[in-house]
């Protein structure tokens, strides 16, 4: 990339208000910036998550030529590999955390509200999921009324014990032992099941021991 150039960009979308939806904080560039964080997870050696890193930097350095803003480091840049930066850049869109437009539309402060437990999920569990995931702003909810929060998830990652001090209360990996991902997503309804049911069993005990 050499150039931007705005010339082509239609004017009317100053008068637009775009609001985005995002589960993640992260800024563009840098050790917590889309490569580093999230390249790893999509396959990205250390020597590629240098070059994304890079080549990002490199198109933040070109828009702020042209924009009255660099918002690089601004948090939800590095959402959706970048995407969150361009929207941010050359839309002015305003973020909101994904979780909380969903548990709008779902009415889930509503259905927690009274419930004895809640149980939820995520793919890898760890200490990105303090930075605005699906678990974090269930638990931010489910604590504010006293609930009770369990999550299950694929894998659980380093630091996800943070979560402990943000409202979940315990979180199981779906495996039982050793897999490969491959069994892993293939076995995934049966795990689940498995998974439940040895949470229900703990609960029932609980229960029946106040």
């Amino acid at each position: 990339l050499s150039r931007i150039s705005l010339e082509q960009l239609d004017p009317r979308l100053n008068e637009v208000r775009f609001e985005i939806a995002a589960d993640v904080n992260n800024p563009l560039c840098g050790p917590h910036g889309a490569s580093a964080i999230f390249g790893p997870q999509k396959g990205a050696n250390p020597q590629q998550v240098e070059q994304l890193d890079a080549a990002l930097g490199h198109f933040a350095d070109h828009c702020a030529k042209v924009l009255p803003k660099d918002v690089r480091d601004e948090p939800g840049s590095g959402a959706a590999g970048g995407l969150g930066f361009a929207a941010k850049a050359f839309l002015g869109a305003q973020f909101r955390a994904g979780v909380e437009v969903v548990a709008e539309l779902v009415g889930l402060e509503q259905a927690v509200r009274g419930a004895d437990l809640v149980i939820t999920g995520e793919g890898r569990f760890d200490a990105q999921t303090l930075r605005g995931k699906t678990p974090f702003g269930v638990a931010r909810i489910a604590r504010q009324h006293n609930v009770p929060v369990i999550v299950i998830a694929g894998t659980l990652g380093d630091g996800y014990e943070q979560m402990y001090a943000h409202g979940v209360d315990a979180a199981f990996a779906l495996p039982s032992g050793p897999t490969t991902l491959e069994q892993a997503c293939s076995e995934a309804p049966r795990l689940l099941r498995e998974r439940a049911s040895d949470i229900a069993r703990v609960w029932r005990v609980a229960a029946l021991a106040v």
